[in-house]
C-alpha cells in the first residue's frame, strides 16, 4: 500500500536540504556506475546517493532525529538519492532485502516518484515532489520510478526491516 502524508514543515525540510546540498561532490556515488539499480528491462538509472554512515555526523544526527516511524517496523539504514536535472529511475522493482521504505522530498517541484497500478506498466500514478513529504510503501514488489527530475532533487530514502 502506498500513503502520502507531509511530515516535515517546509523551513525544516529546506534546513536540513541545505546541510546535504552543502557536501562536496566526493561524497556522492554515481549510481549508473556503482551498483546501478537496474530497470526491468537492464535499463540503467541516472542519480547519484550517499549512505547515512558516510554523512558528517551534523547531518546524520538531524535525519535520524527526523527519522519516520512505521508501526511494525524497524528503521535500518538510510540513504540520501540526489538527482541531477534530466536524471531519473526507469521502471524497477527494489531488490535489497527490506520490508518497508519511507520517501522523504526535500523540496517541492523537483520531479516525481511514480509507481504502477498492478504493476502495469499502462497505469502509472504519480506523486508530485512536496518538500517535507512522506511516500510510505511497504509492497516490497511493487513496480516504481522517478522519471527525469525537472531541478535538481533530493529525497531520504529509509529503510525498515
Amino acid at each position: 500500500m502506498i500513503s502520502v502524508e507531509p511530515h516535515l514543515g517546509e523551513q525544516q525540510a529546506h534546513t536540513i536540504r541545505q546541510m546535504i546540498t552543502s557536501l562536496d561532490e566526493a561524497y556522492w556515488r554515481d549510481r549508473s556506475r556503482h551498483k546501478p539499480n537496474l530497470g526491468l528491462n537492464g535499463e540503467v538509472g541516472h542519480y547519484f546517493s550517499c549512505g547515512r554512515e558516510s554523512f558528517p555526523e551534523v547531518i546524520r544526527l538531524a535525519v535520524d532525529a527526523i527519522e519516520p516511524i512505521i508501526p511494525g517496523y524497524e528503521c535500518e539504514d538510510w540513504v540520501v538519492n540526489r538527482t541531477l536535472l534530466g536524471g531519473g529511475m526507469p521502471p524497477h522493482i527494489d531488490n535489497e532485502g527490506y520490508l518497508a521504505v519511507s520517501l522523504l522530498c526535500m523540496q517541492s517541484n523537483s520531479g516525481e516518484f511514480r509507481w504502477y497500478e498492478n504493476n502495469d506498466l499502462e497505469k502509472p500514478q504519480s506523486i508530485l515532489d512536496k518538500s517535507g513529504q512522506l511516500i510510505r510503501f511497504n509492497q516490497m514488489q511493487l513496480v516504481h520510478s522517478v522519471p527525469s527530475a525537472l531541478s535538481e532533487r533530493y529525497v531520504i530514502v529509509f529503510l525498515y526491516r
